[in-house]
């Protein structure tokens, strides 16, 4: 893989998580968009919320910026987890299809829920960190439900959609085997 890849998709899809195991089996590099966003920015993703939305969308595209205009990013192999968000501006959006291929981990909203509430953690992620977008359980389905309807458009025009329900590895292994057939169509591999 010569080219940047970038994973997109909801909260909780494991864009991460797969990234991590994809990053490994394909021997690249991986860059978690939001753990770049707090080193550039010197603040947790919660703390840049506070600030507004709007504020923290613009960290999150000039992290992305700031990362593609890296001297040869565009011509080497990495996996890059972006954030959930990170589709929504189509300059964005445009910079990755310029320089790599985008990747739709797609997770019904079921799933999206079942994973959020785990551990009765649905405002934290992975590592522990809060979701600014979800704080408040009573409301967590319609949240999510609401979230995935207005960005599903975004998510879907990327070059690959991959079904990410089941086990991390498995959907590791169906990205792997969509970029090995090439796979350029908006069909969930």
């Amino acid at each position: 893989m010569q080219r940047p890849l970038f994973l997109t998709g909801m909260m909780g899809c494991g864009k991460t998580t797969v990234g991590r195991i994809l990053a490994e089996t394909l021997g690249v590099p991986l860059v978690d968009l939001d753990a770049r966003i707090e080193r550039l920015f010197g603040q947790t993703i919660p703390e840049l919320f506070e600030r507004g939305e709007p504020c923290f969308r613009e960290h999150e595209r000039q992290a992305l910026a700031s990362l593609l205009a890296e001297p040869g990013f565009g011509g080497r192999g990495v996996v890059v987890a972006t954030g959930g968000g990170a589709v929504l501006d189509p300059d964005s959006r445009a910079a990755m299809d310029r320089v790599g291929l985008r990747v739709y981990l797609e997770v019904g909203v079921d799933e999206l829920v079942r994973r959020l509430s785990a551990d009765d953690a649905s405002d934290r992620d992975e590592e522990g960190a809060a979701r600014p977008l979800l704080e408040g359980r009573a409301r967590l389905r319609g949240r999510v439900a609401e979230l995935s309807a207005a960005r599903r458009a975004c998510y879907r025009s990327a070059a690959v959609c991959v079904d990410a329900q089941g086990d991390p590895r498995e959907v590791a292994a169906r990205v792997a085997l969509a970029l090995g057939e090439g796979a350029r169509d908006s069909e969930a591999v």
